[in-house]
């Protein structure tokens, strides 16, 4: 495996060397290139440099083809000099110093657009994207190892730019406004991009169901026309921008055309960060407050009992009975003091949110219903390497499985409302063909109006091959489980006879949602180089949609 070091960007070419030991000005005579007047018409006249800035992002398309072109080819002269590279042996004493293209930097004006992240960041990643490309789904997933990996230091600001095939572009981005109105864009923008592979129209319904939206709202959103003019707006945005495909991203304006990998991304949110006086191996002041692996919120030991609740489309309209300690139950509504230090921060169904200080803690209504399935948030604690292997790799390292398409996020109430019909759920696993561990395992029959497993982005006929690091079979199911453990959800399944892999979380609001969507809400709120890990492959890294 090569050890990359000294990947540099530069914009230069060979001729600048020439030009310096010939003892002329480099710059100089590049300036008097693009000078050139290359047509009159009449009086008026069209200079290099004009015709050059029209194409600017092709020309830099055309410079990456060229690196790609000249690192593969580098490539194979180090191993033809060293074979043991070939073969993922030591390369530690390879520097690659092969010049990468510096993107071009453009204007976006990200305004007061909603924001994931921290809106004082320093780095911003504007995204050109649309819900039905795969391409984007997995940048999305990057795009939130990213939030996590430079908590604090960037902020990630999504543009729509559906391609003219992709049928259902245009309503998704709509769709995603009008989660937006009630406060949930995030988890419903991730939940639309693990659908991107068979998005249809009953997705958009069937997601807001599942993540608590007030359904006439959503719906009477979705039918007016104001929400399509924004996506338009945003595509007329990524035309004048000379944007052809989807991904792109804008680096504090450098254009970055994907899909890229995690490393590719990093290396220029690192010179962003370095240009502007920021050291990119520390840690953010603030990241506990921005990284997605924050902690989870527990059960409250306060001398507090809630005995009713009241929610309301509107949360600050929502209500709470709570008494405080002996004291007659009181009625109090978001922002409103309980005791000394406690402030309700938000009423749900079952429970309400407390602000405690400087922290949130949790307080669960008194008296349920004893057939209650209590569904507890998704805890982001890392899990230990172990257990990742186990769910990554089931077979060791001859066969690792694919990576997961998107991460799905269950509203909790609509989880444990499903959950109460468990028994029922179950009957719709039936033995399959295959045998492992001699079990069958399980296919999923007459789920076809089943609510539960479409919005788990199930198919008539899939079969369920793994949950976590636990097969599925007829000697066990830990779906159920793993669904109410608090942890995230790795399920993989076989459809049509080709693997796919999902992760599910459980929140009440998503990560973002609770640090701010934008710069108005925020008081609510190198390991290898990248082109060692991005361009070492033979093979070009140009997937994108087209």
């Amino acid at each position: 495996m090569f050890v990359a070091a000294m990947l540099s960007a530069c914009s230069g070419d060979t001729q600048q060397t020439s030009d310096t030991e010939n003892g002329r000005d480099p710059q100089g005579r590049q300036q008097e290139d693009r000078q050139q007047i290359v047509a009159r018409i009449g009086s008026s006249t069209i200079t290099l440099q004009q015709v050059d800035e029209k194409i600017r992002l092709e020309r830099h398309d055309l410079a990456l083809a060229e690196y790609q072109l000249r690192f593969n080819t580098l490539k194979s002269m180090v191993e033809a000099q060293h074979p043991s590279t070939a073969s993922g042996g030591d390369a530690s004493y390879v520097d690659w110093l092969l010049p990468h293209p510096q993107p071009p930097r453009l204007n976006i004006d990200t305004g007061d657009r909603p924001l994931r992240g921290n809106p004082e960041a320093p780095v911003t990643l504007a995204v050109f994207c649309s819900y039905q490309s795969v391409h984007c789904a997995t940048t999305n997933l990057v795009l939130r190892e990213l939030l996590d990996r430079y908590a604090g230091w960037i902020a990630v600001v999504p543009f729509d730019f559906p391609m003219h095939y992709h049928r259902q572009g245009v309503q998704a981005a709509a769709a995603v406004h009008c989660a937006s109105e009630q406060g949930t864009p995030w988890a419903y923008a991730d939940g639309l991009y693990t659908q991107a592979k068979s998005m249809d129209e009953k997705a958009f319904s069937q997601l807001a169901i599942q993540q608590g939206l007030a359904q006439d709202l959503f719906n009477q959103c979705l039918e007016e026309s104001g929400r399509s003019d924004q996506v338009a707006a945003d595509t007329a945005l990524g035309l004048s921008l000379g944007l052809q495909s989807v991904p792109v991203v804008f680096v504090n304006g450098l254009y970055v055309k994907g899909p890229r990998t995690l490393e590719h991304y990093a290396l220029w949110i690192d010179q962003e960060l370095q240009r502007l006086g920021h050291d990119p191996a520390s840690a953010h002041v603030d990241a506990a407050r921005w990284r997605q692996s924050g902690d989870q919120i527990f059960e409250t030991d306060l001398p507090l009992q809630l005995s009713g609740t009241s929610v309301s489309s509107q949360p600050e309209q929502s209500t709470a009975l709570l008494r405080v300690r002996k004291a007659a139950a009181e009625q109090f509504s978001p922002g409103d003091k309980i005791m000394d230090g406690v402030t309700l921060k938000r009423v749900h169904e079952r429970h309400v949110t407390l602000q405690v200080n400087d922290h949130l803690e949790r307080l669960t209504l008194r008296g349920e219903d004893g057939d209650y399935v209590r569904v507890p948030m998704t805890t982001t604690t890392q899990r230990d390497e172990a257990t990742m292997r186990r769910i990554e790799q089931p077979d060791g390292e001859s066969r690792k499985l694919i990576p997961p398409s998107g991460v799905l996020t269950l509203g909790q109430a609509w989880l444990e409302q499903q959950l109460q019909n468990r028994a029922e759920l179950e009957k719709k696993f039936v033995p399959a063909e295959h045998v492992v561990d001699g079990h069958n395992l399980l296919r999923l029959e007459g789920i076809a109006d089943s609510e539960f497993f479409t919005a788990l982005g199930f198919e008539e006929g899939d079969v369920v091959v793994r949950v976590n690091d636990s097969w599925v079979h007829s000697g066990q199911n830990q779906l159920w489980d793993a669904l109410t453990s608090g942890e995230v959800v790795d399920v993989t399944y076989m459809r049509n006879g080709l693997p796919e892999r999902v992760q599910y979380v459980v929140e009440e609001e998503s990560y973002f949602e609770q640090q701010g969507s934008g710069k108005q809400s925020s008081e609510e709120s190198s390991e290898e180089s990248s082109e060692e890990s991005s361009e070492k492959s033979s093979k070009s890294d140009t997937g994108d949609d087209e």
